[in-house]
């Protein structure tokens, strides 16, 4: 019997340029909440340990031949988390998160995957039933949606800031303890530098908000923190980051190709794009239709090909990727073929079928 021809652009390794990391071919599990952590409501400080499944999920993602892997958001206050059972990663937890992650993250790279966990603050999106007291970088609250009804935000204050940036550089270097390829950082869907990023949302007049730049600051201080923590070019830092959050008066392409260029620059490696926020979830796969001036493109490309592409068009060093809508195998491979985008990500496929890559591949 023949062996199965496999898909020839789709299967080509890539390499990251800063940390010389070799990424085995162009398909990568896009970060996507597993639900996989402990959790008492009655005792937040002991909840958010990763269970037995949470090692058995990424190395059934190892077993389907993908490229990286991106663990779902794990929360760096546990006062103020995504949903119920985030693996969580607070300085001041009872239990050892290197010992307790290293699992996981062994699983991951068992098939010669990158591992890229994904760390993050929500912001104003914390449910309320878990915190009826957000923090965001102003106080313009988040009106209910997805099911779910948010608390008014307190602004963040300069330390609370420089508490949250401390707290996203202890989680990374934590991480490269226990083992991870790099982190990516949740720049995007509404969470918390989203809410710093947007006009409509940061209402700051101190070097926080306003201009751009001052808009951008915080996430940037975040990426240099990081940085200078793990310490060596060799720990890959990626960012999630939005094309456009869909919503009037928000983010919009221009400035974010701008604050793109900044972080390539502040030494990002690996971008995931998408976009949207929880009051405009296109990253669910809802028709960009929906959304005035935004039509959707074929059935099976990625839904945010078109912006991800003219990233790629001002990067000189970063490898680009981008989720959401990828079902077909030939708009992925036509998109890489083409130099298009580097590499396409799929997260609810993978969630039901850990294999589907390994299709993918084998044709």
């Amino acid at each position: 019997m023949s062996s199965p021809r496999v898909s020839q652009m789709l299967a080509q390794p890539i390499t990251l340029k800063l940390s010389g990391k070799v990424i085995p071919n162009r398909l990568y599990r896009s970060a996507l909440s597993e639900y996989l952590g402990s959790f008492d409501q009655e005792d937040l400080e002991g909840s958010g340990e990763p269970l037995p499944q949470y090692a058995e999920f990424h190395k059934s993602l190892a077993d389907g031949d993908i490229g990286v892997i991106c663990f779902g958001n794990i929360p760096i206050h546990r006062d103020y988390l995504q949903g119920p059972k985030n693996v969580i990663l607070d300085a001041n937890q009872s239990w050892d998160a290197i010992q307790a992650l290293s699992p996981a993250i062994a699983a991951a790279k068992s098939n010669g995957a990158i591992c890229l966990p994904q760390i993050t603050f929500p912001g104003r999106q914390v449910p309320e039933h878990l915190n009826t007291s957000p923090l965001s970088s102003s106080d313009v609250q988040l009106e209910p949606c997805l099911g779910m009804t948010y608390g008014k935000p307190t602004p963040l204050t300069k330390e609370g800031i420089q508490d949250l940036i401390g707290r996203f550089a202890w989680a990374a270097r934590t991480l490269a303890s226990a083992g991870a390829d790099g982190v990516v950082v949740h720049a995007s869907h509404g969470y918390i530098f989203t809410q710093f990023l947007s006009p409509s949302v940061n209402r700051r007049t101190d070097e926080y908000g306003g201009s751009l730049e001052n808009r951008a600051r915080f996430l940037l201080e975040t990426i240099e923190a990081i940085k200078a923590e793990t310490s060596t070019d060799n720990f890959v830092i990626g960012v999630k980051f939005n094309c456009h959050d869909f919503i009037e008066g928000g983010q919009t392409f221009e400035e974010q190709c701008t604050v793109f260029k900044w972080l390539e620059d502040a030494g990002v490696d690996f971008f995931d794009i998408t976009g949207g926020t929880y009051a405009s979830p296109a990253w669910r796969g809802e028709a960009l239709s929906s959304y005035p001036g935004f039509p959707s493109g074929p059935k099976g490309e990625g839904v945010f090909l078109r912006w991800a592409k003219e990233f790629k068009k001002i990067s000189t060093r970063a490898v680009i990727g981008t989720t959401g809508g990828w079902r077909d195998r030939m708009f992925m491979e036509r998109a890489v073929a083409a130099g298009e985008i580097d590499m396409c990500g799929l997260g609810r496929p993978l969630q039901e079928n850990p294999d589907f890559t390994k299709t993918i591949l084998e044709n």
